[in-house]
């Protein structure tokens, strides 16, 4: 026997997908600790899944008795850039990666056509003179939940988008977006170290680690204004054809 869960319209990602990073969260709600989520299947909107038990301590979803993902802890190590002062984050606010178009407007973490209060609206721009690097002065709206920090599953959604902006980051610090294909999130890594506070800003940073042919692995960190690691992930993403 297991939870029963569904994902409503408001946590989408793909058009018609529920956001990989939130659902992952969800599911390691009950992991003290870092931990590994692995995406099987694309989890669909509005559709009724199963969380429970998995091999070896893990916790899986299912639908239909596919996996769509696997959880389990996980230590990790991950190298996180110094970021920048909130002002030199507010700076990258003024280049939004997708001030020429956003390819998934509507989804929940990095989408503008969300409503305040609705999505998180973590909006990623380029650093000048950081071209390994991207950032945003974040102030979660203290509407999106009736606490003053974000649960772990809005943490997860918030460090899994800007993972994949940071994908189409290449080599020559050049930043990209695919025409041809999609780049999935198949593996999220996430330690969540302090409570990211809502109606206070936050810098939010993300960069590519290395390119292999269609994977590519990614990090993301959430620092407080005075600096403190809040939250950190790591993502494996891995490039679809549409």
């Amino acid at each position: 026997m297991g939870e029963t869960v569904r994902f409503s319209q408001r946590f989408q990602g793909f058009t018609d997908g529920a956001l990989g990073g939130y659902v992952a969260g969800v599911a390691a709600r009950g992991i003290d600790g870092p931990a590994e989520a692995n995406l099987r299947t694309l989890p669909l909107l509005d559709r009724e899944m199963t969380l429970g038990p998995g091999p070896g301590g893990s916790t899986q979803m299912h639908a239909d008795g596919t996996v769509v993902l696997e959880v389990h802890p996980e230590e990790f190590d991950l190298e996180i850039p110094a970021p920048p002062s909130p002002e030199g984050a507010e700076a990258a606010n003024g280049n939004l990666v997708h001030k020429n178009g956003h390819l998934y407007p509507e989804c929940f973490t990095c989408g503008p056509a969300r409503e305040e209060g609705d999505g998180l609206r973590l909006f990623m721009g380029r650093l000048p003179g950081r071209d390994d690097l991207l950032a945003a002065k974040w102030t979660p709206d203290p509407r999106l939940v009736s606490d003053p920090t974000l649960p772990a599953e809005f943490v997860w959604a918030a460090l899994d988008c800007p993972t994949i902006w940071a994908a189409w980051i290449d080599e020559s610090g050049e930043l990209s977006f695919p025409q041809d294909y999609f780049s999935v999130l198949a593996r999220q890594r996430v330690e969540i170290l302090g409570d990211v506070p809502t109606a206070q800003p936050v810098v939010v940073t993300a960069w590519p680690i290395q390119h292999d042919g269609r994977k590519h692995t990614t990090g993301a960190a959430i620092h407080s204004a005075d600096g403190a690691l809040l939250a950190r992930g790591e993502s494996l993403l891995i490039d679809v054809a549409r």
